[in-house]
């Protein structure tokens, strides 16, 4: 706050302290920040004061961006060069230094501690402060920070205050409230006039006491306390526990002392029905209470299973107090899905109580519907499954009835999961989400699910006595049966009354089992397209790890349903008739192994490691040009067979597989004629990107189409996505010709070596490594018109529609102006990027 008012002659500055407004809201009265008072606009400092979502800013910044862009008054040079807001993000944590290491944003950590500088200058003030006032020791909050924020000097002055405390009396349940509160949540307050009904003072208040005699009435503890004014909601008078580190002593005396545990306090302050009856002060202490029980904590990598709260009655007390606590406060929050979602999740975590836990899932499910409940159902199953599965290896020999069950609790597990997708696929909002988690611009979790309970019902298979693992020609018996080529009844196995019951279950099953393969594989090709597609909001070691999970799940795969090279020469040996078949299948396995045969896996292999890579991408071109001469010919083999070569191009341009640029433009205008304009699949058409770009003096060509018919198709396919989250661009426009013009990506990162992970992310996201001499020097700058707030490439009297990279790039109006910019190509469309006007 201080640092706004030292910039308040430059900036209009705001603090947003609601963060539920929604966000096209803030942006309003932001753009009405800028030109209060004056036609000019004037640079806005805005505070994002203690957001659930501070190092994730961009959903506002998009917002704000889309907010100016849809003004209909022109904007003049000057107004545009001044029409900058400075996101401040701010949030109070106990342990930023560890939650907030990874960080993608440019952050500063103000911790709890002084420097020496700061330690000599409090002893100076205390000194002023005696001359003043008799005890200046009473002045809790400035003595706690004279002392450098020690534990003891704090525990020490608890334990006094509250030597003799009674807790059947109102004031001390009241304390004990306040100091769980503010142990959780240290911006959490009680309004004055709930206080009072609490203390039974309502009645009393006008004859007796006057105005705000709650400090008196809760004396000895009325020094641990603060009278504040809240602004937000209409306003109204508060308290609160002077320090976090008060609040959270008084929790530690009140157990060491008197044993009250936090469990107590909790069901104490969930059956007063005092603090849950309906008023708009009452329901901004129950958000804080919900927020108590079910809002985690980040981690390192990821987050906690459960509150702070929570996570510390678990450790100490067990599992029938956790439930207690949150079957009372499904009661209190009747339509928050939270609470029964997080009984659900407490339930399958830590109590292997499944039943329950699904009932708990259903309900919550019931009280909201969304891919974050329907994955919780989900989750109770697969660790269900998961759990019936370590039990039974404990087990000699396996039973039939075991397998069936599990398969039938994995239908189930399965079912759930295609919901969550179905359901994520929706246009949910951010009141829709998962209120215990920091928002995602798409929920993927039932793609892993499903993912991770289709690979354990592998495993489940390949350990029957007929498909048994370890032994090869089982294995591909196994595998055969999953491709659906082999039914059970002609798998080689023993005849006995196991094996019988074993086929039997799987008779029953086959549609569910024979659908498992393909269906893992659209899960795998979705997180092909998710990654390599779309801009994730999660950068640097989260984002990897991400990646690394599904990396691993998908060798687990391969190793299970797909078969060897050994095992794919010995069949063709055994085949001889059969050897072009075989070789067909070979290079289809291989491909399907390196995750090469999607458009997007290929692309992914860009951002590989290049000494590995080129080796590899020219093994992988091979097998496309042995595919094309001699299988049945295909759009998907024809544009991986392009790309492929592009990517080598770029890896490996000397190699003797790579086909010239006027070859592969050739099979790519045979396969456009034949789609036409109205191909459902987006990747023919980015291949027209990369190709068919005019050159500076290039004639009319098919490109707008194209381009066109590329914004259609790829918002078909993956609307869902588009909806919270920009694309990537793999390939920008360089000055040189044929495929030597295509700069990828990792190239120009090539140029920051020196940068980390998350600075250089930080440079893409801002825009700002695209004013670098290096970037510069290796891109083209294109000439085009902004026209009735639309931007174009232009060549000649061809107009290409371009989209602006960033929100916010071009001026609206209705003018023709002439600008410049960089190009790059996207999935979904080419993209401008430093859009400067002449």
């Amino acid at each position: 706050m201080h640092v706004m008012w030292d910039l308040r002659k430059e900036f209009r500055c705001a603090v947003l302290k609601d963060n539920t407004l929604p966000k096209a809201e803030v942006a309003f009265q932001v753009k009405n920040l800028m030109r209060l008072g004056s036609q000019k606009s004037t640079p806005v400092l805005l505070l994002v004061d203690d957001s659930k979502e501070t190092e994730n800013t961009q959903a506002l910044q998009n917002c704000i961006r889309q907010a100016f862009e849809e003004e209909n008054t022109s904007r003049t040079v000057e107004d545009s060069s001044n029409s900058k807001v400075i996101i401040v993000s701010c949030v109070r944590c106990h342990n930023p230094e560890d939650q907030f290491k990874h960080c993608s944003t440019n952050r500063l950590q103000i911790t709890a501690k002084l420097t020496k500088k700061e330690q000599d200058d409090f002893e100076e003030k205390l000194v002023e402060l005696k001359e003043s006032h008799e005890k200046p020791e009473n002045f809790y909050s400035f003595m706690i920070m004279k002392s450098n924020f020690d534990k003891k000097y704090i525990a020490d002055v608890v334990s006094n205050t509250l030597k003799d405390l009674d807790m059947s009396t109102k004031k001390a349940q009241l304390l004990a409230f306040l100091a769980l509160l503010n142990s959780y949540d240290a911006e959490s307050d009680i309004s004055m006039s709930l206080c009072e009904e609490f203390l039974g003072l309502k009645s009393l208040r006008m004859a007796y006491w006057g105005e705000d005699r709650v400090l008196d009435r809760m004396e000895p503890y009325s020094n641990l306390l603060k009278q504040l004014n809240v602004e937000e909601r209409g306003g109204y008078k508060a308290i609160r526990i002077l320090h976090h580190d008060i609040a959270s002593a008084c929790l530690e005396e009140l157990d060491r002392r008197y044993n009250i545990k936090r469990s107590e306090i909790t069901l104490d302050m969930l059956h007063c029905d005092i603090l849950f009856k309906p008023c708009v002060v009452k329901d901004t202490l129950m958000l804080t209470i919900q927020r108590v029980l079910v809002e985690r904590q980040r981690k390192k990598v990821g987050a906690t299973n459960f509150s702070p709260l929570i996570e510390k009655i678990h450790s100490q007390e067990g599992g029938q107090t956790i439930r207690d606590i949150f079957v009372k406060a499904s009661s209190r929050f009747v339509t928050r899905a939270s609470i029964p979602q997080a009984l659900a999740r407490y339930l399958y975590l830590y109590e292997q109580d499944f039943p329950q836990a699904l009932i708990w899932a259903v309900k919550a499910m019931g009280v909201k519907e969304n891919s974050y409940t329907a994955d919780t159902v989900g989750q109770v199953y697969k660790s269900n499954l998961k759990h019936n599965i370590q039990s039974e290896k404990l087990k000699t020999p396996l039973k039939p009835e075991d397998f069936e069950t599990n398969l039938k609790i994995a239908q189930k597990a399965s079912k759930a999961f295609q919901m969550a997708q179905k359901l994520a696929m929706k246009n949910e909002t951010e009141e829709q989400t998962d209120e215990n988690l920091t928002k995602t611009p798409y929920n993927t979790s039932g793609y892993v699910g499903e993912m991770e309970t289709t690979l354990t019902v592998f495993e489940m298979i390949s350990n029957l006595p007929f498909f048994e693992g370890t032994d090869k020609v089982k294995r591909m018996y196994m595998q055969s049966f999953l491709k659906g080529t082999l039914p059970i009844k002609h798998v080689p196995k023993e005849d006995n009354e196991i094996n019988s019951r074993y086929v039997d279950i799987i008779k029953e099953h086959t549609q569910f089992l024979i659908a498992l393969k393909p269906k893992v594989k659209e899960v795998f090709e979705f997180f092909n397209g998710y990654f390599t597609y779309i801009k994730g909001n999660n950068t640097g070691e989260l984002e990897s790890l991400n990646q690394k999970k599904i990396s691993d799940h998908f060798t687990r795969y391969i190793t299970l349903v797909c078969s060897s090279p050994a095992e794919i020469f010995k069949e063709r040996a055994d085949k001889p008739e059969l050897r072009l078949n075989v070789d067909i299948e070979e290079r289809r396995m291989f491909l399907e192994e390196k995750n090469a045969d999607t458009f997007a896996g290929i692309l992914a292999k860009l951002h590989q490691k290049i000494d590995k890579t080129a080796e590899e991408v020219e093994k992988i071109t091979e097998c496309y040009t042995f595919l094309r001469q001699n299988s049945v010919q295909n759009r998907k083999v024809e544009t991986n067979f392009i790309l492929v070569n592009i990517i080598l191009h770029t890896l490996k341009p000397r190699s003797k597989h790579v086909k010239r640029h006027n070859e592969l433009s050739d099979i790519l205008m045979k396969t456009l004629q034949d789609i036409g304009m109205q191909h459902p699949f987006p990747e023919p058409y980015y291949l027209a990107l990369l190709l068919l770009w005019p050159s500076s003096n290039a004639e009319d060509t098919n490109i707008r189409a194209y381009v066109n018919s590329l914004g259609k198709s790829s918002h078909r396919q993956m609307s869902y996505l588009l909806r919270k989250s920009s694309t990537i661009a793999h390939f920008y426009l360089g000055p040189n010709k044929g495929l030597q013009r295509l700069v990828t990506k990792p190239k120009l990162d090539e140029c920051f070596a020196r940068l980390s992970r998350a600075d250089l992310a930080q440079l893409w996201r801002s825009g700002g490594i695209f004013k670098e001499r290096e970037i510069v020097d290796r891109l083209y700058r294109v000439n085009g018109t902004v026209e009735q707030s639309e931007l174009y490439a232009n060549y000649g009297k061809l107009k290409i529609p371009v989209r602006p990279a960033y929100l916010g790039g071009i001026r609206s109006g209705y003018s023709t102006e002439k600008v410049s910019f960089f190009l790059g190509f996207a999935i979904d469309g080419p993209l401008a990027y430093d859009i400067k006007y002449e």
